[in-house]
């Protein structure tokens, strides 16, 4: 049975990635709060023109129904735990928040391996400011579509004037800089443009190391309607071993209030009207080391042409990037095809769907089924055929973020029952974001990297779990202590082993002296709450009794 939600109490980045509807661009714009009546006074200017998740006209909505228009900027609101201790909310409620939501990001920065070039003493000025009117407190995101020429229309500068003047005239709430970049007044992220032979500028899905982004996100239950959730569960729901088929995963582990996959409801605070169909943010801002990134796999491919089986430099380059990441650069998986020549094939295959892509929202009939088929091949799939990881290594980027069903405890014993995803579903998390930066300039020091916003009901044991276990650690997959070949902490000797496959028959070949490939530059944990919640803050009616 279709589970249904209250659409209309959620805020839409939750259940919507806004990129998929035609909003590649967001800025993320930091207020903090310098008296709790005028902070309640601007969340109530604020909450009237925040974006749900109802369902849009002529976009994801039924036919004939009564649903509204697109947006012309879609507006979203968060709040640090210090935010709302500034709002005034009672002790109590305060008091029963996530352990880790109070301490906040900065405090947890060895949990989440944000040490060396990452840590907090390292991040951009606006989160590092001391005192309680430098802390950050609100976090407002202005979601725009672009221009033909790739920029922003004009509503975003729009909405950012308008968001500032409320603020400005509550006399409390002020608007933090020291992001760094083009605009230390904000930070705004955006889809890597494509320039198609008119001129027009395009987003695509790629991020600044060159990988097709985005892929296989999770499916919760209630997110899609009918008609759509067949087709988004298949690789990004539950596998359940019983009828071999996707299903969606529980609602709550994405949103408070709601049974979670143990179906228990996730811990929240009193009154239960204040957390439900809320849910927690991860905003953290990562820095590329492009030049490092780009050095290390030209240096690596001339060693791996010659020990690894491929048979040219593009080759062994290509099969470096896809055997740390776990997918092609197209975003083709490893599970699907493992070696280049494999890849090149399908791609040339599915080259039409790259043309439907940027054709816009009206697409024919056909085009769409096309376009579907192909996105059920990057992520209808499993690793039971593939235990040893000789085509995607067990370690890969992707297989760690999210390793379906290679988390099962029969995984690979014989005679064992089919494996399922049943741990890996408790880990799972909605992400949101977008590259930042320059996208010219391929070095290290140059402001470019990715937004990355991570949305789940429990920060410990969905972000955190996986920063901490499966991205810092290598037990679970065999690599002992060997970090996320990608996103990884690499201190001195990193290395990262591809274990014999298709591309390196004769024995494993172990990419040495990994460098530091990503930094972490700021950020930190937000509560995103419903309309409801919304409403009751602005009114100061939050009442835990």
């Amino acid at each position: 049975m279709q589970r249904k939600l209250d659409l209309a109490d959620i805020q839409g980045n939750i259940v919507r990635p806004y990129g998929r509807y035609g909003f590649p661009v967001t800025r993320h714009i930091f207020y903090n709060i310098g008296d709790a009546a005028a902070g309640r006074t601007f969340v109530e200017k604020l909450r009237h023109e925040v974006t749900t998740s109802e369902r849009w006209r002529d976009v994801d909505a039924r036919p004939g129904s009564h649903a509204p228009e697109r947006p012309k900027v879609a507006i979203n609101v968060g709040f640090t735990f210090r935010g709302l201790m500034a709002l005034g909310l009672p002790t109590r409620t305060l008091g029963g928040l996530p352990t880790e939501f109070i301490d906040g990001m900065a405090r947890r920065w060895s949990l989440l391996g944000d040490t060396g070039s990452s840590s907090p003493n390292s991040w951009d000025p606006i989160w590092r400011g001391t005192g309680s009117d430098k802390e950050v407190h609100v976090w407002v995101a202005l979601n725009a579509p672009a221009l033909p020429d790739g920029s922003p229309t004009p509503d975003l500068d729009a909405r950012t004037q308008w968001v500032d003047q409320i603020a400005a005239k509550t006399g409390g709430v002020t608007r933090l800089s020291g992001n760094k970049g083009p605009n230390p007044e904000w930070q705004e992220s955006s889809a890597i443009m494509r320039e198609l032979p008119d001129g027009t500028r395009v987003p695509t899905a790629k991020e600044h190391f060159g990988y097709t982004d985005g892929i296989s996100d999770p499916a919760f239950a209630g997110q899609y309607e009918p008609a759509e959730e067949a087709d988004e569960v298949k690789g990004g729901g539950k596998f359940a071993v019983n009828s071999k088929t996707w299903e969606p995963l529980a609602t709550g582990e994405f949103l408070l209030g709601h049974p979670s996959e143990a179906q228990e409801l996730p811990a929240t605070t009193a009154p239960w009207s204040f957390m439900r169909n809320g849910t927690f943010m991860v905003w953290r801002k990562l820095h590329q080391n492009i030049g490092s990134f780009e050095a290390y796999i030209d240096d690596q491919a001339e060693q791996f042409m010659r020990v690894g089986g491929v048979s040219s430099i593009d080759a062994a380059r290509e099969t470096l990037k896809a055997k740390i990441v776990g997918r092609w650069s197209s975003g083709i998986p490893l599970a699907v095809a493992p070696t280049y020549d494999e890849a090149r094939k399908l791609e040339a295959e599915w080259e039409d769907v790259l043309a439907i892509q940027l054709k816009g929202a009206k697409r024919t009939k056909a085009e769409l089924a096309r376009q579907l088929a192909y996105e059920l091949m990057l992520t209808d799939f499993r690793y039971i055929s593939d235990v040893p990881g000789a085509r995607c290594p067990m370690s890969a980027h992707t297989r760690r973020a999210n390793p379906r069903d290679a988390q099962d405890p029969h995984f690979g014993l014989a005679k064992a029952p089919p494996p399922g995803s049943d741990l890996t579903n408790r880990r799972r998390i909605l992400r949101r974001g977008a590259p930042y930066g320059d996208t010219t300039r391929r070095d290290n020091d140059s402001e470019h990297g990715v937004i990355f916003m991570v949305i789940c009901s429990n920060l410990f044991g969905q972000f955190e779990f996986l920063q901490q276990q499966w991205v810092q650690y290598g037990s679970a997959f065999n690599a002992g202590n060997d970090t996320d070949p990608l996103i990884g902490g690499h201190g001195p000797n990193a290395k990262y082993v591809i274990p014999a496959g298709p591309a390196n028959p004769d024995g494993p070949y172990i990419c040495a002296n990994l460098p530091q490939f990503i930094e972490t530059r700021g950020g930190d944990y937000f509560f995103l709450p419903s309309l409801t919640a919304l409403r009751e803050i602005a009114q100061g009616s939050v009442d835990p009794t």
